[in-house]
């Protein structure tokens, strides 16, 4: 059954909070082509996410930690909402650094919002790029640099583009964005009710939204 939840502040660092209907773990469409050497790391890692039991499911991904890139990220942004940056930017390093661009975000994050280090936004937007091609949260997050000019200049037609492809990957606040720009002409962009209808009719669809998933303990 979905359940509505709070995405926590890291994933909608730049545009408001909002709600989504977050399904079990599923492994999102843009991660089935990855390597077998990948996809194993993923398996490993999602053993440790069913574990209901906190305690218990630390010391599983304690276990391989070492040498799971997924097992990284997700200490990572685990130790992000305990407020424990010092960990956080260890562990999403070392992500980073086992060539997993899903750390990119909640590192970016913490550059933008200044926590735990000194506040980089040419950091944050470096982050965010080199991982937009790859991570549909992070192309959302990408584009309000680029729709409102942030250490950028104002390039609509990028940012509706990363939008978009955020969207086309079921991002459910980029298919909701992508409706009020075309109904009302936002960033430039002309009215355009076959768009407006095309968005609505993927957004009531239903489509479930597993992004966010890849970050959760």
């Amino acid at each position: 059954m979905l359940k509505k939840i709070i995405i926590p502040s890291l994933s909608l660092f730049l545009f408001t909070a909002c709600s989504l209907k977050m399904p079990e773990f599923s492994m999102p469409s843009f991660l089935s082509s990855s390597n077998n050497k990948d996809s194993e790391a993923l398996e490993k890692a999602n053993i440790c996410q069913k574990i209901e039991n906190i305690d218990d499911k630390l010391f599983c991904y304690k276990k391989i930690v070492n040498e799971n890139s997924y097992a990284q990220l997700r200490m990572g942004t685990y130790s992000v909402e305990k407020k424990d940056y010092k960990k956080a930017i260890e562990y999403l390093n070392q992500s980073i650094n086992n060539k997993n661009a899903y750390a990119n975000l909640p590192l970016a994050f913490l550059y933008y919002k200044a926590e735990g280090v000194e506040k980089d936004i040419d950091k944050s937007f470096k982050l965010l790029s080199d991982s937009s091609n790859t991570d549909p949260l992070a192309a959302y997050q990408l584009s309000r640099f680029y729709l409102l000019g942030i250490n950028t200049k104002v390039d609509t037609k990028k940012g509706v583009e990363l939008l978009e492809f955020a969207a086309s990957k079921n991002v459910l606040t980029a298919q909701e964005m992508l409706v009020n720009i075309y109904k009302d002409g936002l960033f430039s962009q002309e009215k355009d009710a076959k768009k407006v209808k095309y968005w609505e009719d993927i957004i009531k669809k239903d489509v479930r939204d597993t992004n966010f998933e890849i970050y959760k303990l």
